[in-house]
């Protein structure tokens, strides 16, 4: 089950209104706010929720990269990747950002929802894309195909259905409060990726960039584990969940500077 202290996080602060006038001392509220909200909470959660603007960033960089890239070949490999399976990471990129500000706007299993469904597809996007690049598909020796170009990649083929797993684990995990299939999707791909690099050689390159995304997510997992260490040692200046939103952001935006380097090995 889904621990409700998972929703208790370090840093509860808000951004308040604490003006109590107009300018020129008119004694009238702002016109932008109404009068009942002055001295109130207007962004609860203020460093988890704006935060997010790191992962939103992270995510507009990568589909910006890939409006710069020239247009695929006809390598299906290629088109594959810059057309289908990257789109999709940081398109998902971006929805985390919303979902995950959603949820920490007010903390609950429900608005959890809208936070661990796009992470799933991007977890899923970004797997599938490592998977497709690093293991090699059955080569097509017709001699018709000039390109030589694998015929059966791995990538396309697991997409669909792992995209379908990831989005049914949460599913799942709403309907059951059982955590375990959302474990396997969220975590075996991190414990995969490094399999990746150790055992095979990719097709294109941006090996370093990708090691560098995935060692920013695993030390925004760190820094979620130590939330509250983090805000007390920082003397409550950022907590380790606000900083946790700021190293998964920087993911993506590696992933996106691979794009725009990466070349046929």
């Amino acid at each position: 089950p889904q621990p409700q202290s998972y929703h208790y996080f370090a840093d509860a602060r808000g951004f308040r209104c604490r003006c109590s006038s107009g300018g020129g001392g008119s004694g009238r509220p702002p016109l932008f706010l109404p009068p009942n909200v002055r001295g109130r909470s207007i962004i609860p959660n203020f460093g988890d929720v704006v935060s997010n603007v790191v992962i939103l960033i992270g995510g507009l960089s990568g589909l910006l990269a890939l409006m710069m890239m020239p247009a695929p070949t006809d390598d299906a490999d290629e088109c594959w990747q810059l057309g289908t399976c990257l789109p999709l990471f940081f398109v998902a990129t971006v929805a985390v950002s919303i979902g995950s500000t959603y949820y920490h706007w007010k903390p609950t299993d429900s608005t959890l929802v809208w936070d661990r469904l796009p992470m799933t597809v991007a977890f899923v996007a970004i797997f599938c894309f490592m998977l497709d690049d690093y293991l090699p598909g059955s080569t097509n020796d017709d001699s018709s195909n000039v390109t030589g170009s694998n015929t059966s990649s791995i990538g396309p083929a697991v997409l669909a259905p792992f995209v379908i797993i990831g989005v049914l684990s949460v599913l799942y995990w709403t309907y059951t409060d059982d955590l375990r299939l959302y474990a396997v999707v969220s975590i075996l791909p991190l414990l995969l990726m490094p399999i990746l690099f150790m055992c095979y050689r990719p097709r294109h390159t941006g090996i370093a960039q990708q090691g560098i995304g995935l060692s920013f997510y695993f030390a925004a997992k760190i820094c979620e584990e130590k939330d509250h260490e983090i805000f007390h040692w920082t003397g409550r200046r950022i907590s380790g969940h606000s900083l946790k939103h700021v190293l998964a952001g920087l993911a993506p935006v590696s992933i996106a500077f691979m794009v725009l380097i990466r070349e046929e090995m």
